[in-house]
């Protein structure tokens, strides 16, 4: 699916046939913007991009890479941008990085992403709606450009308050219920923070060379947008790795609540044996046939009950010098 904006001579051009495109990329005070929902099937898109935009085969070829790291390459009369998205199931704890390739020049801009990305669908139908004079597209690629950008990172900021969420869920959890799924779903957590982090460093630094490596393509007076669009990645960078860190702190604290658990146990079970040690002594020295009980043949019966006497006396006091050492 492809999708066409032209902004020309004042006026918005809206699903442009490929003629209009055309026409547009020959006038140098026109704006073009292509974008494609290529669903891992960039082929058919090949002659258009080739024969009107004149992209390199090696450009193709990275755009169609489902994993690639966030870079920003020079081209001969292009730039080509590869920048990543931000997706969480809080449910399933699973997280999702979906690609997004940026190619941009004077007078035209093309995105390309496999999969429906619902911010830039709802930046599209806006930017299509707008046809005033002073609209996005028709204050040149720079502005479009750092639109995208920063809708972009604004769609971070939603998906970190769903981390933010269940982090605090996993804290008290990880308090209060110290079980396997409870250590499962940290471990899950901890997994998801590293990939995002591992997508979101990268495009720091690719933020920055878009004022310093593209010269006359974004001037000087749009520098401080994109500037603002790298703030924003360094404190949801800052953020991921901060989560991480206190992921990693709550891993120590269940491990922690987990030994004192099983510290507790053993202390009681110890108890229990300590007290049962006297009583098996005693019975295991007289036996159970109190009428051959050695030293007392000639007992009227009244032996068994002076020995389970001094066995609840044992008890008794072993419970009460427990609780005086507040063992228990």
């Amino acid at each position: 699916m492809q999708q066409i904006i032209v902004w020309k001579q004042g006026s918005l051009l809206v699903d442009c046939s490929r003629e209009q495109l055309h026409d547009a990329l020959q006038d140098p005070q026109a704006i073009s913007w292509l974008d494609i929902q290529s669903d891992n099937h960039l082929e058919k898109y090949t002659d258009l991009l080739t024969e009107e935009f004149h992209l390199q085969p090696l450009t193709i070829e990275k755009i169609q890479e489902e994993k690639e790291r966030a870079k920003l390459l020079s081209q001969h009369n292009y730039f080509y941008l590869v920048v990543h998205g931000l997706e969480f199931d809080s449910e399933n704890i699973e997280a999702g990085t979906p690609k997004l390739d940026i190619v941009f020049s004077k007078n035209f801009l093309i995105t390309v992403h496999p999969t429906r990305l619902a911010w830039l669908e709802e930046l599209h139908q806006t930017i299509s709606a707008d046809q005033s004079e002073d609209c996005v597209i028709g204050q040149g690629i720079p502005y479009l450009l750092h639109e995208i950008l920063d809708t972009l990172v604004d769609s971070y900021f939603p998906v970190l308050d769903d981390i933010d969420d269940l982090v605090d869920e996993l804290e008290n959890a990880t308090v209060e219920q110290s079980n396997n799924e409870t250590q499962k779903r940290i471990f899950s957590m901890k997994r998801v923070l590293a990939q995002m982090r591992r997508v979101i460093s990268p495009q720091v630094e690719v933020s920055n060379s878009l004022i310093t490596r593209t010269g006359d393509t974004i001037p000087t007076e749009v520098e401080p947008y994109f500037a603002d669009v790298h703030d924003h990645l360094i404190r949801t960078f800052e953020v991921l790795d901060s989560y991480r860190d206190l992921m990693s702190g709550l891993l120590d604290v269940y491990l922690t609540t987990v030994a004192n658990r099983q510290n507790e146990i053993m202390k009681q079970l110890a108890l229990i044996s300590t007290i049962f040690l006297p009583i098996t002594f005693v019975t295991g020295v007289f036996g159970q046939n109190f009428g051959h009980s050695p030293q007392v043949e000639a007992d009227k019966g009244f032996n068994f009950w002076f020995v389970l006497l001094f066995m609840a006396l044992v008890t008794v006091g072993q419970i009460w010098y427990f609780r005086y050492r507040k063992w228990i």
